[in-house]
């Protein structure tokens, strides 16, 4: 379950405001699109979500730990996040980068353990990266870099999955098969997946719920075909 009780977002040390009391419980199982213009603040409430940047007020409950009063090792269990521009990692392999996402239980940077093996290998097969486990990660393309950063989410095996633009760097056709597989592993993980995305056509088709986030005003839709685009986009 995550469950946002009277959230507020921004930058506390300039004061500056961007969405205040958002309230919403979502539950396992779910695919959430994250819409809005450019710079109304996205990015800056998935961060927020994660503990990656702090609130302006209210509370991120994932499975009742509030993320900001929650420890980063135990943070890293409940939420991950794939942010919208591939790190820069040179010399490391696809493979060591998916297993990266297994720190919490590396206590120690230990060899990882049969159970890490095969939460590595089994996050590859279902974004389908296995032909390039032995790759070295920085000689990838962006987009297969986001599979592969995808991948290391699933094998961090947190309850919530973050993505900030994932298709960006994606051609069409992969730009549908990255959905379906968010949506197949919202269901059979029970993950609860936000993503942001301006590639509204396609995405409406695959959430399941869509947060919209306009200047200083946030609306929550139960279905997709609630959505009025002109609402959210308005002209310029």
């Amino acid at each position: 379950m995550l469950a946002l009780k009277n959230l507020s977002t921004g930058f506390p040390k300039s004061n500056l405001l961007l969405h205040e009391n958002i309230n919403l419980d979502l539950s396992p199982g779910s695919l959430i699109l994250l819409i809005g213009p450019n710079g109304i603040g996205k990015s800056v409430l998935l961060k927020t979500l994660c503990g990656l940047q702090p609130t302006k007020a209210g509370n991120v409950l994932v499975n009742q730990s509030d993320i900001h009063q929650t420890p980063a090792e135990r943070r890293a269990s409940l939420t991950s996040i794939l942010l919208a521009t591939p790190p820069s990692i040179d010399q490391m392999s696809v493979y060591d980068v998916v297993v990266s996402g297994r720190q919490r239980f590396l206590n120690g940077w230990r060899n990882p353990s049969t159970d890490d093996e095969k939460a590595v290998v089994d996050a590859m097969q279902k974004t389908g990266i296995t032909p390039v486990a032995n790759a070295n990660f920085g000689s990838l393309s962006d987009g297969v870099k986001q599979k592969v950063m995808l991948a290391r989410c699933l094998a961090q095996d947190s309850a919530v999955i973050l993505l900030d633009e994932p298709l960006a760097f994606l051609d069409y056709p992969s730009r549908i098969h990255f959905l379906e597989l968010l949506k197949v592993l919202a269901k059979s993980e029970s993950k609860i997946i936000v993503y942001s995305s301006h590639d509204l056509q396609l995405s409406l088709n695959y959430c399941d719920h869509v947060l919209a986030l306009t200047q200083q005003q946030w609306q929550f839709f139960q279905s997709p075909s609630s959505v009025n685009i002109p609402d959210i986009f308005p002209n310029p």
